[in-house]
């Protein structure tokens, strides 16, 4: 066997390596001979195995449904005579054995800011996709409404257990799951990835694995963010043209879901210009700290919103002439109340289906990255992000200097 016979590394892996390793040794003998009356060499049949393998195991959910769609494959390859259009994997066919591959064999090519410059606007989405993906956009919102017409009671984010507001602060039981609810295509129902409770379980876990004592909430509206803080457009910002990476950490408060800590990138240096923890409005329900990383706020020292907004709106920073980039950065600029259309979103950029590939899973793939494994770091997000473009475009991402 070749050299290129061995099983691309995932972040979730539904099988250990020695039995992937067999499986793919089988896929590429059952290559050869469905290739047998071609001039396609071992070398080309290893690397059409190795794709293939790592395209099933990219979309099983267990090693179970793996070992199933992979003997599909086994069979069909044979059955089809090589013939991958006819062949479906969860239902959903090869497309000629060319599933997506995140690499680029450009990667070095602009060295150039200009060069990059053009690659990178060619990149930026158009207000209609940044509508469809959740952006709130200026062209098409109103003045908010009176404050008569806020809604008094909200849905717990965790539980679902509808509460009033204002009594947000006041003690209570919150039993919920911290990771969303996964559908299991072999046992037709959920599982909670956190505890491995399903959703048909009769067991007191099922109704959650993680206790707290108070309910929280987050307004999606553009309403609901404008009690908090009102929106500020960058097209009011003259300054620089630039391109940053940012992400935002958030935390759930009395008025609902805001921002705690900000990193913000430049892309051609890779310096990092802003990085702050930051109080939010509201007084803290929860830091949220097993996903923010933030375990404490300083409200002598942290900037308060309205300070770190007088600095990262700015011509220097943050303006009417900067691309910005992110990953589901709807979400971050919801959280700093900005009106931005220059935007490169990874989510965005990626999404070959309604679901969106995540950014642990996108920076491993891309870069052999691994981020995520604990809590989250925004600085490492933003960098992240902003080294998965910089591949997209060929460039490598430790590249930060750069000819005239």
């Amino acid at each position: 066997m070749g050299s290129l016979l061995r099983p691309v590394d995932l972040v979730n892996q539904p099988l250990g390596f020695q039995e992937r390793y067999k499986i793919l040794q089988k896929l590429f003998k059952q290559l050869q001979k469905a290739y047998s009356h071609t001039n396609r060499s071992n070398i080309d049949l290893e690397r059409l195995a190795t794709r293939l393998e790592v395209h099933v195991a990219r979309n099983s959910l267990s090693g179970q449904s793996y070992k199933f769609n992979m003997s599909i494959l086994l069979r069909d390859v044979l059955k089809y005579k090589g013939d991958l259009s006819k062949i479906k994997v969860n239902g959903r066919p090869l497309k000629g054995g060319k599933p997506h591959s995140y690499s680029n064999s450009n990667i070095g090519t602009i060295t150039t800011k200009s060069k990059a410059m053009e690659a990178l606007k060619a990149l930026v989405h158009d207000v209609k996709a940044l509508e469809k993906n959740g952006y709130t956009v200026k062209e098409t919102q109103n003045e908010t409404s009176d404050d008569n017409n806020t809604q008094l009671y909200a849905s717990c984010l965790r539980c679902s257990t509808n509460f009033k507001k204002t009594d947000i602060m006041e003690k209570t039981l919150c039993r919920y799951h911290p990771l969303k609810r996964m559908y299991n295509r072999e046992t037709k129902n959920h599982q909670y990835p956190c505890c491995g409770e399903t959703t048909d379980s009769v067991s007191f876990l099922r109704l959650g694995c993680k206790t707290f004592f108070h309910h929280v909430f987050r307004g999606e509206s553009y309403d609901d963010l404008c009690k908090i803080s009102k929106f500020s457009s960058t097209e009011d910002m003259d300054g620089v043209e630039n391109v940053l990476s940012l992400d935002c950490e958030m935390a759930f408060t009395s008025l609902g879901y805001e921002m705690i800590r900000l990193t913000i990138v430049d892309f051609f240096t890779g310096k990092t210009l802003f990085d702050h923890v930051i109080q939010p409005i509201g007084d803290i329900v929860d830091l949220n700290s097993d996903f923010s990383g933030v375990h404490e706020i300083d409200r002598t020292n942290c900037p308060t919103y309205k300070e770190a907004l007088n600095v990262f709106l700015s011509g220097n920073l943050i303006n009417k002439n900067s691309i910005l980039i992110g990953h589901g950065l709807e979400n971050d600029l919801n959280v700093m109340r900005l009106f931005h259309n220059k935007v490169i979103d990874t989510a965005i950029l990626y999404s070959k289906t309604k679901f969106k590939v995540s950014l642990k899973n996108l920076a491993f793939e891309v870069l052999s990255r691994k981020i995520q494994n604990g809590e989250h770091d925004s600085s490492q997000d933003a960098i992240a992000t902003m080294d998965v473009v910089k591949v997209k475009i060929g460039i490598s991402p430790s590249q930060n200097n750069w000819d005239q």
